[in-house]
């Protein structure tokens, strides 16, 4: 029973994940304690840089915040033409993506002999790379 102005509830139990924590307090995210079927994670701390989100969510990949040690970047969209692609790593000559306004061509690729050089950049003539089938020389 409630003891009115003392307890916020009393649930009677010693539990911590239930609707009030053994201290006679309603249970709420941010207290440090997970309540059943209702928060996923509750580190008591409201940095969203760590595994638990302040939202008592856990953080994941695409939810806009850089988990430290495990992503590089978190820009929450599944745009992989930009810095941040949608495995949420920085996005860098070679990774397959082309990056708008950054890089000519992205094949994925360490070879020089095909249309997209390892620098991003689309080949030519005149490169120094003699390309496959199109080149006969290329003496840059």
């Amino acid at each position: 029973m409630v003891q009115a102005g003392i307890e916020a509830c009393d649930d009677g139990n010693s539990s911590n994940g239930d609707a009030c924590l053994n201290t006679c307090v309603a249970s709420a995210c941010g207290d440090g304690f997970v309540r059943a079927g209702v928060e996923q994670c509750d580190d008591a701390n409201s940095n969203n840089g760590d595994a638990c989100l302040n939202t008592c969510v856990a953080s994941a990949c695409g939810d806009g915040f850089v988990r430290a040690g495990v992503e590089q970047c978190d820009d929450a969209n599944s745009n992989n033409g930009d810095a941040c692609l949608n495995t949420c790593v920085a996005s860098a000559c070679g990774d397959g993506f082309v990056r708008a306004g950054i890089e000519q061509c992205d094949d994925g690729n360490n070879a020089n002999t095909d249309a997209c050089l390892n620098t991003c950049v689309a080949s030519a003539c005149g490169d120094g790379f003699v390309r496959a089938g199109i080149e006969q020389c290329d003496d840059g």
